[in-house]
């Protein structure tokens, strides 16, 4: 920008120094973006339109039905992956537990075996007496 008297101001002769020439803004020019400035605050400042509230409601409702499809698939996926963590273990437990009464020797499944028929054998009612007759039938 010129001075009254002609002589470049400060801000001109850093522009010349950076290597870009002075732009010369006409007072039109200024008028015009200054008016474009106005209306554009008083546009804020009277808040949005209809359609851009309704452009604003439609954004804000697909984000959380965006949010919450999230949050169902995050649960599907926390409940798949616990379902297969358990299988996996309760297989891993059957199969420990196969290999337990594989390992154990036949000593051991024998005094097992003893041990159920002692238990019958005290928890079972004795049998029924059969009556005998004194005299024989064949007489």
């Amino acid at each position: 920008m010129n001075d009254p008297e002609g002589t470049a101001s400060a801000d001109a002769r850093v522009d010349d120094l950076a290597g870009e020439p002075a732009v010369e803004v006409s007072q039109a020019e200024i008028d015009a973006w200054a008016e474009r400035e106005r209306q554009r605050r008083a546009e804020w400042l009277n808040g949005p339109t209809p359609e851009e509230r309704d452009a604003y409601a439609r954004r804000v409702r697909t984000r959380r039905i965006a949010a919450a499809f999230d949050e169902g698939e995050q649960r599907i996926s926390d409940t798949m992956r616990s379902g297969v963590r358990l299988g996996r273990e309760g297989q891993l437990a059957a199969e420990g537990a196969a290999a337990l009464l594989y390992r154990w020797s036949r000593r051991t499944f024998s005094e097992l075996i003893r041990a159920g028929r002692e238990w019958e054998e005290e928890t079972t009612l004795p049998n029924p007496r059969r009556r005998v007759s004194i005299h024989d039938e064949d007489e």
